[in-house]
């Protein structure tokens, strides 16, 4: 979909939809033309609309749709406000089956234009996403080929900012066809793809790690976790640098395309839903496709992405076996449903070469988070103060929110082994946290972030820039920490 800052004047609008933004109780202002203003008559008469924050009403002007979206106190506007509104416009044009959609907005008294800008193209470019997964063609399906958005006044911060938000917002829209793709479809030889589609447009270099690599350079936990499957396992390293640069980070995301938990197999009911295993691994192809496009200055980043199936077979991790990681560390397998960490271990060690200076990871790891903080935030862990408010930051901003858990050491007496460096599984109790204790044993000296996206890499509650499946979360997030150091 193209968008683009309209150029012509509102009242000679033709596109199938037009969204209007209407500040509570701001109908009558001068910016809307008289008949636009007319269309609203009749609804705010018979109190079927008041502009109260995203409220909305399909009307018609002439022979063309209009949707009024309420933004509510035009005092208290903010980001999220704009990008739900922003969405709705292309949701309903979607329901409308409408091609092209356009959006006025009105005089707003935001302290950072770019920042509307970054919030309306993210809203756009999301509302509009649909997953058509592997059914038949749909004859009827009308895409969505162009958003026009009219401005009081001409602002290049804005338009910035829109070009912006789109990018990023389609980077997450990338995410969301990984994550909702069946695991027959995206395998680890369709993540090494994708990788290589990414590392082929520019800006990324991309080397795909494959089984016989790995086993020359023991990665012991990721050959772990696939000796059970028939799909050969990968291990992606991607890099953006620039040609200067002051800080470097490195991301990981934990790419396991399907979980059925391997011999302590998981309970069939819900079982399907362990494609979006990989959400992860998705977030950081993701970000690494949109840092490729828009060559963030002054940081070096390194994508890291192991990825597999976790399946049960003869040839299948057992518990009880021990077995080695990238690094060096043994691991006591208690549980073989645990096998996320495995594979992150792997990836966590070969950061430590990388000598970043934060290393964050991603991933769909623990039940426990799920039932600790729902389907609305991500859990965070760090032991570095510096980056988990760094994160916390980025992620208020974007509004993709996230929530400090705790890190003490005392959790590593619960990874304790007798037969080997760490166990990877503790106790039934306080088993996110755990799992984070496990994460930092690998970490060793980097200073890491640990981001459990388990309740929010898909199932989250349906809003205007959301409707079911995978999320595509923390790419906003992540791109918005890297913009941040500069």
């Amino acid at each position: 979909m193209k968008i683009s800052v309209a150029r012509t004047a509102l009242d000679k609008d033709r596109s199938e939809l037009l969204a209007v933004l209407v500040p509570a109780k701001d109908w009558k202002a001068p910016w809307l033309s008289a008949g636009l203003r007319g269309a609203l008559d009749v609804p705010v008469k018979l109190k079927d609309f008041a502009g109260d924050k995203l409220q909305k009403l399909l009307a018609y002007h002439g022979k063309q749709r209009v949707l009024f979206v309420g933004l509510g106190d035009k005092k208290k506007i903010d980001a999220e406000t704009l990008r739900r509104a922003a969405a709705a416009a292309t949701q309903k044009a979607r329901q409308c089956k409408a091609a092209t959609v356009s959006l006025a907005l009105p005089p707003l008294a935001t302290p950072n234009s770019q920042e509307t800008g970054i919030a309306v193209g993210e809203g756009l470019v999301l509302g509009g996403y649909h997953y058509h997964g592997l059914k038949a063609p749909d004859k009827k399906l009308v895409k969505l080929k162009s958003a026009a958005v009219y401005l009081p006044k001409a602002d290049s911060k804005f338009s910035a900012g829109l070009k912006r938000g789109s990018i990023g917002a389609e980077a997450q829209c990338f995410a969301r066809d990984l994550g909702n793709s069946p695991g027959n479809v995206a395998t680890p030889a369709m993540f090494a793809k994708e990788a290589r589609k990414i590392g082929a447009a520019g800006g990324v270099t991309c080397k795909v790690i494959r089984l016989p690599e790995l086993k020359k350079r023991k990665f012991g936990g990721l050959l772990g976790v696939n000796a059970g499957s028939t799909e050969p396992p990968v291990f992606l390293e991607m890099e953006y640098r620039p040609r200067s640069y002051k800080k470097t980070v490195c991301l990981v995301g934990k790419g396991l395309t399907f979980d059925s938990g391997g011999i302590s197999l998981k309970p069939p009911g819900g079982m399907e839903e362990m494609k979006f295993d990989m959400c992860g691994g998705a977030t950081v192809l993701a970000t690494m496709k949109a840092i490729g496009r828009l060559r963030p200055a002054g940081v070096r980043v390194f994508g890291l992405v192991p990825s597999t199936d976790n399946m049960p077979s003869g040839s299948a991790l057992k518990p009880g076996d021990v077995i080695k990681s990238y690094g060096g560390i043994t691991i006591e397998v208690i549980n073989t449903d645990a096998e996320g960490r495995l594979i992150l271990a792997d990836a966590l060690g070969r950061a430590q070469e990388l000598k970043p200076d934060y290393t964050i990871d991603l991933a769909t790891l623990t039940g426990a988070c799920v039932v600790a903080l729902g389907h609305r935030a991500t859990g965070l862990f760090s032991a570095s103060d510096d980056l988990r408010d760094r994160l916390l930051e980025a992620s208020k901003e974007t509004h993709e929110p996230a929530w400090p858990l705790p890190h003490w050491d005392d959790y590593q007496e619960e990874m304790r082994s007798t037969v080997a460096d760490i166990k990877n599984a503790g106790g039934r109790w306080g088993g996110a946290v755990t799992a984070f204790a496990f994460l930092k044993k690998f970490a060793g000296d980097l200073k890491h972030a640990h981001l459990d996206i388990a309740g929010t890499g898909w199932d989250m509650p349906k809003r205007e820039y959301y409707e079911g499946g995978a999320t595509g979360t923390k790419v906003r997030t992540l791109l918005r920490f890297l913009e941040n150091l500069n």
